[in-house]
């Protein structure tokens, strides 16, 4: 049944509840309120942002507070604008109900790692990496002559898009650790051993977005093609990849099972053997497979084709790559992806990454 909901906030916390498609599939988002008195009366992602004393005029089944403040949010909508206590709920009370049914599907399973997750759950908040935690680095935000923002990774430059919503503190504006998923022990490692890309090799990077994992090895590659059709995204891989720009073929089309006027096949793009693939492409892996026939069938590549985005992937991802010759294996580790809208059908943890390799 489809509730209706008004959202109070608009602020990160909002951001990330409405990026998770799963929590909120079966609302009706007819509004959205706030405090602050310069977001009245305008819109946000099309929706009417109202006062909160507009609320006693509106009619609705739920009003979900996004905001660390919640506590007193709610003391405000109950107290001070009489509204229904069994009408409110936070983001985060959502996230402890899923995080209670996960707790219950899973205390069971016999599965080592999973149980990890399972007692991590019950002391901590829900994690998409499941129980893997590791040190987190900022990087702080300088500009260029142009004013275009990026940050030194690794010693080079690495450009964000100019609408980019960086972090601040303290005046100072800085990106959250590039690197925390992919260090030893992360379910979304891509790399396994550093001897996976050797020198002179050549990489298929689909779904490059900020370009970690392709600036990382663009020196010791021979050439590396930069998958990514985000036009904002495209452009700062620009800036980044100017001083390799000899080596680096961009290509700003999705990547699929077929050419179109927006998608290309990896056999259509690369033109010689390939010798490391990564796949990280919101669930469209397997039309990219498909599409990369010719290229997995011909090369040697190691492979790191990301299975979490759709409940199904990994098991279809396996069986796509075995079939063009390469064995198999998994990331350590479990994912939670909230993001996926069905995830709340099938309440499932999955395996990050799959490898392939071939003799």
């Amino acid at each position: 049944m489809i509730k209706q909901a008004i959202i109070w906030g608009l602020g990160g916390t909002t951001r990330d509840f409405l990026d998770k498609k799963g929590f909120h599939r079966d609302l009706d988002i007819i509004a959205f309120t706030d405090n602050n008195p310069s977001l009245w009366n305008t819109t946000y992602k099309g929706i009417p942002v109202i006062p909160p004393s507009e609320l006693k005029n509106m009619g609705y089944d739920a009003i979900i507070i996004c905001s660390l403040y919640h506590k007193e949010i709610r003391n405000q909508l109950e107290q001070n604008l009489g509204v229904d206590a069994d009408l409110i709920v936070s983001c985060f009370e959502m996230e402890e109900e899923i995080k209670r049914a996960l707790i219950k599907k899973y205390s069971p399973s016999p599965d080592r790692e999973i149980q990890q997750i399972v007692d991590y759950f019950r002391y901590n908040p829900l994690n998409v990496f499941g129980s893997y935690e590791s040190k987190k680095q900022r990087y702080p935000v300088s500009r260029d002559d142009g004013n275009h923002p990026y940050i030194l990774f690794e010693g080079k430059r690495m450009y964000f898009p100019d609408t980019f919503s960086f972090g601040e503190t303290g005046g100072v504006q800085y990106v959250d650790d590039i690197l925390y998923e992919q260090r030893e022990g992360s379910p979304h490692l891509y790399i396994r051993s550093e001897d996976d890309i050797r020198g002179g090799s050549v990489i298929v990077d689909a779904g490059t977005c900020e370009g970690n994992f392709a600036l990382r090895y663009i020196e010791k590659a021979k050439k590396v093609y930069l998958i990514e059709p985000d036009p904002l995204w495209m452009q700062a891989l620009q800036r980044t990849f100017q001083p390799y720009r000899n080596k680096v073929v961009f290509c700003s089309k999705f990547v699929g099972k077929q050419d179109s006027a927006d998608t290309i096949t990896i056999d259509s793009l690369v033109s010689e053997r390939a010798d490391f693939i990564k796949m990280d492409i919101e669930g469209a892996e397997l039309d990219a497979l498909a599409g990369a026939k010719r290229t997995l069938e011909d090369s040697h590549a190691k492979c790191a084709i990301c299975s979490y985005h759709r409940w199904h992937d990994e098991k279809e991802i396996r069986k796509m790559l075995e079939g063009y010759g390469y064995t198999t294996s998994t990331s350590q580790g479990y994912m939670f992806f909230p993001y996926d809208e069905n995830i709340m059908d099938t309440l499932d943890l999955r395996r990050g990454v799959v490898y392939g390799d071939k003799d």
